[in-house]
C-alpha cells in the first residue's frame, strides 16, 4: 500500500488533453527536397527545348515518385495516439525525462522523430499492434530543467521524414506536462556526524550526534539491503558481496534550519539545505526542516525526504507558477 502510494505521488501520469487531439499537420520540402524539384524542373526544361520524350518520361517518373512520397509522409505521422505520460522528479540543471506510452493501429510509423523545444531530439519507430495484443511504445524525450520549481516543458513537436528525405511533415501537441525540480544540491557542505556544525541545530548531549550509526561489521548480502552499505573493498578482494551493519544511537532528530544558515542568498540556502536532506536521509536519520512560514517532520525516509525537497522546489515561487 504504501508503495502504490509513493508511486502515485511521486511518479505521476497523466492521459492528453483533448485540445491535443485537434493537431493541424504540416508538410514542407526538405532542403533535399526542394533540390530535387529544382532538378525536376531544369530536366522538364531540358525536355521541352530538345523534344526529348525519354527525359520527359523519367521526369514525369521521378515527378511521380515525389508524390507519392508526399502521401507516405503525411500518412507516416498521422494516427500516432499517446496513452500516457510519465515523469519523475530531477535536481536544476539536470535533464528532465518524459516518457510517453505511445500507441498505432495497424501499419507500423518508421522514423518519427520526438522533441520538446531547446530539448534532445529522441527518434524510433512506432510499431503497431501484435494480433490481437496491444503494443505499447515507449518514447523517453529529454530536455534540460534549469531551474528549481515546476518545470513545463511546452508542446511536444513530432515529425518524420520517412520515406525519402525529401519532405518533412510535423505537427505540435499542447500537453499539460509538468515535472518537479528540486534545488541543486550544494555538495561538501553539511556533515551530520559532527554535532558542533553550524550547518543545522539539534538538542540532544548525545557525543556521537543524534540517530548516528556505528560501523558493527559485515554480514552476508540479503536482497533488500541498501546499496550504499554494500563493502565494495571486501567484493574486490574476492570475499563475495557482503553488507555493513550499523548500530545506530538514539537521540533526538536533527534540525535542518533556514535560519541557521549564515548566507542572504536564497537560492545557496536551499542548496545547502537539500544537501543536508539528501545526506540526512542516505544516514537514516530522523530530521525535521524549518523554512520560513513551515515546518516539515520530524520524520525519515523517502516520502519525507521528497515532501522536504518538493516544499524547497517551490519555495517563495508566484502562485501562477506552481
Amino acid at each position: 500500500m504504501m508503495k502504490r502510494f509513493f508511486l502515485k505521488k511521486f511518479f505521476w501520469k497523466t492521459t492528453p488533453s483533448p485540445r491535443a487531439l485537434r493537431k493541424k499537420i504540416y508538410i514542407l520540402p526538405t532542403r533535399y527536397g526542394l533540390l530535387f524539384l529544382i532538378i525536376l524542373v531544369a530536366m522538364l526544361a531540358g525536355s521541352a527545348n530538345y523534344n526529348n520524350n525519354l527525359g520527359f518520361l523519367l521526369t514525369f517518373l521521378l515527378g511521380s515518385m515525389a508524390f507519392i512520397s508526399v502521401l507516405h509522409t503525411f500518412r507516416n505521422i498521422s494516427g500516432i495516439q499517446i496513452v500516457s505520460v510519465r515523469t519523475k522528479p530531477v535536481f536544476a540543471n539536470q535533464k528532465a525525462v518524459f516518457e510517453f506510452i505511445v500507441r498505432m493501429g495497424a501499419t507500423p510509423q518508421l522514423a518519427i522523430s520526438f522533441r520538446f523545444p531547446g530539448g534532445e531530439t529522441t527518434r524510433g519507430d512506432i510499431l503497431p499492434d501484435k494480433g490481437n495484443s496491444v503494443r505499447d511504445n515507449l518514447v523517453s524525450v529529454r530536455v534540460m530543467a534549469e531551474q528549481r520549481g515546476i518545470f513545463r516543458p511546452g508542446p511536444l513537436h513530432i515529425s518524420t521524414e520517412y520515406p525519402l528525405g525529401l519532405f518533412r511533415s510535423w505537427y505540435r501537441l499542447y500537453l499539460d506536462l509538468e515535472c518537479t525540480v528540486y534545488p541543486r544540491p550544494f555538495s561538501g557542505f553539511f556533515d551530520p556526524v559532527n554535532a558542533d556544525s553550524s550547518a543545522y541545530d539539534n538538542d540532544t548531549e548525545n557525543e556521537a550526534g543524534p540517530g548516528v550509526d556505528d560501523f558493527k561489521g559485515l554480514k552476508a548480502y540479503q536482497p533488500g539491503d541498501p546499496l550504499q552499505h554494500i563493502s565494495w573493498k571486501a567484493f574486490s578482494r574476492g570475499q563475495g558481496l557482503l553488507t555493513k551493519e550499523f548500530v545506530t544511537h538514539s537521540g533526538s532528530s536533527v534540525v535542518l534550519d533556514w535560519y541557521a544558515l549564515k548566507d542572504s542568498d536564497t537560492e545557496r540556502k536551499l542548496s545547502k539545505l537539500c544537501d543536508m536532506v539528501l545526506k540526512a536521509n542516505r544516514l537514516n536519520l530522523e530530521y525535521e526542516l524549518r523554512l520560513p512560514g513551515k515546518t516539515i517532520g520530524p520524520d525519515k525516509g523517502e516520502a519525507h525526504k521528497h515532501n522536504c525537497l518538493k516544499s524547497m522546489a517551490i519555495f517563495a515561487l508566484p502562485p501562477e507558477d506552481v
